[in-house]
């Protein structure tokens, strides 16, 4: 009995059979997927992003390469090579150098971007902004200067322990 329009399965019909899923990859697969692996850390350890807890409130300096996200209280200075946010809610007193600079929170001191700053519509800024593009939504406070170079700033010189400063030599000056 067939209903909606099937009809039973005739005994006498050749079952057709799925052709077999090939397990083994091809060479160019296997190199492709070789050199992929290959690449794939790399893209993720220059993405890197660093949280600061909302219930965190530090005073300092910090400096690195990355990604970083300011959900908490911040006071002092950041050299950011990469992204720097500063969440809804979070507060931040000091300067900020960094390539590009997202604010949705309170700012006050002076922010200088290599690329670009953006001043979403909850942020509140007191202060310098220093930066080639800027976007200000609707809704964003900011009390300050703005200072717009046509040629982008440089980003910021990250020191790394490995570093070695040069030796400083005493100023010698004779008196006659």
């Amino acid at each position: 009995m067939a209903i909606f329009g099937k009809k039973e399965k005739d005994e006498n019909s050749p079952v057709v059979q799925p052709p077999p899923i090939q397990k083994e990859m091809t060479e160019v697969q296997q190199k492709n997927s070789q050199k992929f692996a290959a690449k794939a850390p790399a893209k993720e350890a220059s993405k890197e992003t660093t949280y600061f807890g909302k219930n965190l409130k530090i005073k300092g300096n910090v400096s690195g390469e990355g990604n970083l996200i300011v959900l908490g209280s911040f006071e002092g200075e950041f050299k950011i090579n990469g992204q720097v946010k500063v969440s809804q809610g979070a507060e931040i007193k000091g300067d900020i150098k960094a390539t590009s600079v997202s604010i949705n929170g309170n700012f006050e001191g002076t922010i200088s971007a290599s690329e670009r700053i953006l001043l979403d519509s909850t942020a509140a800024i007191k202060g310098r902004l220093v930066t080639p593009k800027i976007s200000i939504q609707d809704g964003a406070v900011f009390d300050g200067e703005l200072q717009m170079n046509r040629q982008p700033v440089q980003p910021p010189q990250v020191s790394t322990p490995d570093q070695k400063k040069p030796e400083a030599k005493p100023a010698v000056a004779e008196i006659k």
